[in-house]
Order: structure tokens, then sequence, then C-alpha cells
């Protein structure tokens, strides 16, 4: 009860999140939830004016409004759900359709293809408004943020991102869908007109100030320095070499990278000196050329999660400072992680919003801790004492989620933090003076020449410390289960430091410490008695592999194994061998057979459980299921199509399970006490809420 009145909007956004997350579980039907919610929300205003006639707090009243929270997160996350959606652009699709588009933001380019994000305003003459992915050929004409796109294109050019295909890899679909996007369009055979138009485009107006900044930048730059000031200053990593950012990576200075509230903090700053002499005559202009300049500021960015959220908190922070009212940190964080989470529940499955948020919410609760314990009294040396305690606070925030995503630990991100925060400040004052000089086309040397020393000056120090021994720790193993209890033992700790001499703190961490201690032992456990063999998705080469433990044996040649497969394999396993592929193994009790181009099966008395199928073996199905009785047919991604196809119809008619790597991604078979069966569900995103 105290929580509540003390922290009401910690309170409805804990739950509102907790609403959002059961609904990846449980997804609940729209009516119902919207039901539930307006009998929930009425329950609760009549127990509100009960209470104020009695004088009497109920204790049912957080628990109602607790309940209708989480109603609600279940009704945004329904909301933003095609499924839902009767408007949405594919429930218009016919064999040939005409769609006009809207580019919105170019993202990062595949070997052949230059990548956007658009919106579809129209298909077949009805209007719509969704998110969609758009390919288009290196060598086809590219349009600009902010151009319309008009295309006849037929149905099987609009698919579904595509998702992981293997065990341990990225999914892509998955990471897409949070971000409200679940088509794809490839541009490679349609017919489209790129249309840049007369008519006020807001978009094209922004890009068009983009490219004034950029043009001054580059001219003046180096190729290095100009690809991180527009990581820094506008967001756009695109140009960053895979070299500098793998150092920052390395330095645990990734951060700076994406601009978040560091940024918009010293932003704020420029912003307060800038307009300090309007403050004078009218703080209410000051706040709206302040509060505007970083509304602007956000919208240069492309309105990322990072800066948005933000943008958010530090529009809170300076009405309230501007105000006169003592102002909460905490509750200005959680008003606009709530004000995001309104706008995209998606935004919650975000890995710059976890990190984001995580690092500010650590800073505010375990730097006043810290700094209590070693107080300091000189400024330069407090100077550099805030530093050290704000990167080792933000660290502990992050460090759960930098295991669980990226699998690594960097070991000098004290030192590099401490030696590259300074230079940001620079970086960016100088950087924000340069911008705003350049909307109004005033042009001064000077300032590049300082910004290209100080940019180069950052690149060196983080090329020098990544190349230290043990400069990144990598392949760290970290399941989800450890990432929720992590957490938990981040609030043991902040509690324990908080105070010490509370016997309570110190059960609770001895508590945590047993309990992460239990999780690992019984996940190398369970891990030490698992053997799994995989049939891997990779286009024309069959990669076919036996897991046992913390090793396992891969039948293909190393240099033919593509890249991300074999990094991921080097995360999972401690020991990899590669080999030949053979024509007959075992695994457990199933007897394993592979085909290859050539065809051969026939031997006397093989009686094969399971039958791989590589490179378009040319042989009769019906006659080969007839003589050898599988169980499983697996076709891998080396066959054509039109092959998996004509056996994909044989073994039906004789009722034989035939598993498509190419469409349903790797066949996985595991030995686990008992050896059973997996196989991937077929499930379609666009699935109804029951």
């Amino acid at each position: 009860m105290k929580t509540f009145s003390r922290y009401p909007i910690i309170f409805l956004t804990v739950f509102i999140i907790a609403g959002i997350v059961s609904y990846e579980f449980f997804p609940l039907n729209l009516k119902i939830l919207i039901a539930g919610f307006i009998i929930g929300m009425t329950g609760f205003v009549s127990l509100h004016f009960y209470q104020n006639k009695r004088v009497k707090k109920l204790k049912s009243i957080p628990i109602l409004l607790a309940f209708v929270s989480i109603i609600l997160g279940q009704i945004l996350s329904a909301l933003h759900n095609p499924a839902n959606n009767p408007d949405y652009f594919t429930n218009f699709l016919k064999a040939d359709n005409s769609l006009q588009l809207i580019v919105n933001k170019k993202i990062k380019p595949t070997t052949a293809y230059f990548n956007y994000y658009a919106t579809v305003q129209e298909i077949n003459r009805h209007h719509t408004s969704d998110k969609i992915l758009l390919k288009i050929p290196k060598d086809k004409p590219q349009p600009q943020p902010g151009d319309r796109i008009q295309l006849l294109i037929d149905k099987s050019q609009i698919q579904f991102i595509p998702k992981a295909h293997n065990p341990y890899g990225f999914d892509y679909r998955h990471f897409m869908k949070h971000l409200g996007i679940y088509h794809q369009i490839n541009l490679k055979n349609a017919v489209y007109q790129i249309v840049t138009g007369t008519n006020f485009n807001l978009t094209r107006r922004i890009t068009g100030l983009k490219n004034r900044i950029k043009t001054g930048f580059k001219q003046h730059l180096s190729p290095d320095a100009f690809a991180l000031a527009m990581a820094l200053l506008l967001g756009e990593r695109q140009e960053l070499s895979p070299d500098i950012y793998l150092n920052f990576q390395a330095t645990g200075t990734v951060h700076i990278l994406a601009i978040s509230g560091l940024h918009i903090g010293i932003l704020l700053l420029f912003l307060n000196f800038l307009f300090k002499p309007v403050k004078r005559y009218s703080t209410a202009i000051f706040l709206v050329l302040t509060i505007g300049f970083l509304w602007f500021y956000a919208f240069l960015t492309g309105f990322s999660p990072s800066v948005l959220r933000a943008v958010i908190m530090f529009s809170f922070l300076q009405i309230g400072l501007q105000s006169k009212r003592k102002t909460n940190i905490f509750n200005s964080l959680f008003m606009a992680a709530l004000v995001m989470l309104l706008i995209n529940p998606g935004y919650l499955y975000q890995v710059g919003f976890q990190m984001s948020f995580a690092a500010v919410l650590s800073i505010v609760s375990f730097y006043p801790v810290f700094s209590r314990w070693l107080p300091v009294k000189n400024k330069i040396l407090k100077y550099f004492s805030d530093l050290f305690w704000v990167s080792l606070s933000a660290q502990l925030g992050v460090l759960p989620l930098s295991l669980y995503y990226f699998h690594q630990f960097p070991g000098y991100f004290l030192l590099a933090n401490l030696l590259s925060i300074p230079l940001l400040f620079l970086i960016l004052f100088t950087g924000f003076v340069l911008m705003l000089f350049s909307l109004f086309h005033i042009n001064f040397y000077y300032p590049y020449y300082l910004l290209d020393f100080l940019l180069d000056l950052l690149l060196s120090i983080n090329k020098y410390i990544a190349g230290l021994p043990y400069s990144l720790i990598q392949n760290i193993r970290f399941s989800g289960l450890l990432l929720a209890t992590s957490f938990l033992g981040v609030i043991a700790l902040y509690y324990f430091l908080s105070k010490p001499k509370v016997y309570r703190h110190w059960l609770w961490l001895g508590s945590w410490i047993l309990l992460f201690e239990g999780i690992i032992f019984y996940q190398k456990y369970e891990r030490l008695h698992q053997q799994n063999f995989y049939v891997f998705h990779q286009y024309k080469t069959p990669v076919v592999a036996v897991s046992n433990a913390e090793n396992i044996d891969v039948f293909q040649d190393k240099k033919l194994i593509d890249k991300y497969l074999q990094k991921n394999l080097n995360l999972q396993f401690k020991h990899i061998k590669y080999d030949g592929l053979p024509f007959y193994q075992t695994f457990g009790s199933n007897k394993i057979l592979h085909i290859d181009s050539l065809g051969i099966y026939k031997f006397r008395d093989l009686k094969p459980d399971i039958i791989v199928l590589h490179n378009s073996p040319k042989i009769n199905m019906d006659r080969l299921i007839l003589e050898l009785q599988p169980k499983i047919i697996v076709a891998d991604a080396s066959n054509y199509p039109s092959y998996i196809k004509r056996w994909q119809k044989s073994a039906d008619k004789y009722h034989v399970k035939f598993y498509d790597v190419n469409k349903d991604g790797a066949f996985v078979l595991f030995a686990h006490k008992k050896l059973e069966i997996f196989i991937k569900q077929k499930t379609d995103i666009f699935q109804p809420t029951r």
C-alpha cells in the first residue's frame, strides 16, 4: 500500500509491463480484455469513492489497480497484433496488387540489397498505415526517406520476415515483430516508380536538413572520424566499419554509439546555456524552446527507442526543474517508460530500450550509495571519482543483459569509460555547435579541425584498449533463467550496499548466491547428459552434426560452413570437430541413412529409421519408401525446391513424416534419458487471440 501511494507511476508501469509480457504466453481475446478492463475500472472507481467517504484505506484498491494494469498491458499488445486489425494491408491482397509506399528510414544493407523501413499508404485503393521492410537490389534506383513509391507487384513478392532457420541463431522475424513489422517486399522483379513530388513532406524536409549537416562533416573530417560523428550525433551507424564497432564493443563503450540519455543530457545542458537569456524574460518560452529542440533532435535522429526514452524523461525533468518543484528521478524514468509503452508495447522487447533503462535505473540507484562511501572534496578528483562510480553503476545494471544478448564481458570497461566519457562531452558540444551552424548555412572551419582531432583521439584510445590482453571475454553462456536471477541479485546487492548492517540484507544476498550457483550447476548437469543430432539449414551445402555435452562433430568442410552458423556453434560448444559426411550412422536407437546426389541407397537388409536427402538425388521416392519403409524423411536446403515438393507428395501418400528444412528450419533429434523426436511446430504469427 505504501509503494502504491508513494510511487503510483512505478506501480502502474510495472504491472502494465507484466500484462505486455503475459500476452506473449497467454493472449486473450480483445473483446474479453476490453470488457474486463471496463469492469475493473468500474470497481476501482467505486472502491475509491467508498474509501473517501469512510476515510479508511482499503487494501483491495492496489490489488484491483494491479489487475486493471495487467489487462491494459494485454490490450496494448492485442491492439498491435495484425490479427486483430481488419484493415491490415495483407487482408486486401490479390494476385496482382497496386501499392503506394512512403519510405521512412534507410537501415543497414545486405550484400545484394539496400533495406528500408516503409509505410504502406494504399493497397488496391484501400488506405492503410502499416509498416513493412522494403528490399531494393543495389543495381536499381534507390529512394530517399520521405519519397513515395508506386509499384505493381504480385502476391508472392510480399512475404513474411524470415525466421531463424537454425538453433542458437538470431530470430529476425521475432525482432521485427516487436517493431511492428511482419512482412517484407522485395522489388527485384517488381515494376515501381519513385516519386519525390513537390508537396510538403516532413520526413523529406528532415532528410534534407540531415544531408546538409552530413555534407559539412564529410568535407572536413577523415572517413573514420566522419563515420563516428554520424553515429554519435545523428544515430546513423551504417558508415561505421566493423573494426571500429568491434573496438568499442571490446572496451565496453559501445553504448556511446547509440544516442541515449547521456547524449540528450549533454544536449539539454547546451540548450540551457544557449537560451539562458530567454529565461530572464519568460520561463514558458524558455521551456518551449529547450523542449522543442529536444524533440526536433529526436525526430532528426529517427525516433529510436533510446532517444525517445531519453527525450521523454528529460522533458519531464526540465518541466519539473523550471517549475521549482521537487522532481523524483525514478518517477520521471518510469513515466518515460509508461509513455513509450502506451505508444508501442513492442519497445519493451528491444535491446536498446532494455539496456538504456537498466543503465539509468542502476545509475540513480547505486551512484548515491557509492558516492557516500568515499566522499571526495577536491573538484578535479571528484569529477573522476564520479565518472568511475557512474560507469560502475551503469555496468551493474546492464551486465546481465550484456551477457544474455552478446555473451561477452569487456575487461577494461572502467578504464575505457574514464577516458572516453570526457572526450564524448567535448565531441558532442563541438558537434552540436557545428550542426546548429550548418542548419543556418554558417561555415566555420576551425571547429571542424578540433572535432576531427577529438574523434581520432577517441578512436585511438578504444583501438589501443581493445588490443590489450583479455580486453574481451567471449562465448559466455547465459540463459534466460540466469538473466532473471541476475536481476534479483542486483536488487539484493543494492539493499546490501545501502544498509550492510541489516541482517536480512545479508540473508537475501547469501540466498541469491546459493540460488545462482544452484541454477548454474543444474544447467551444466542437464547439458552434460544431452545429445543432439542436427540437419542444419544452409543453402546449397549439406551441414549435419552430432553433439554430446560440450562437444560437437560437424560433418562438413569448415570452409564451406556459413560464418554465422560457425559463430553460434563456437558460442554453444567448447570443442568442434569437422569431418566428412558419412553414408550411414546411428544415433541412439535410430539408424540414419544419408542419400546424396548419386542416389545410392540399395543395400541388403538396410532398414533406416530416418533418411536424409542432400544435393537433389534423382530417385523414385515411391519406390524408396516401399523398399526401405522409413519413419521420417528429411530434405535439407541443398535440394531443389521442385524435388522437395515431389518428395512431399509421395511421403504424404504413404503417410510417412516428411520434414522440409528449407521451409521449417533445422531438423533436430535429441536424446535425453529416452530418445525423442523434436520437430519445430509451424506457427503463424497472425494467429488470432483466443
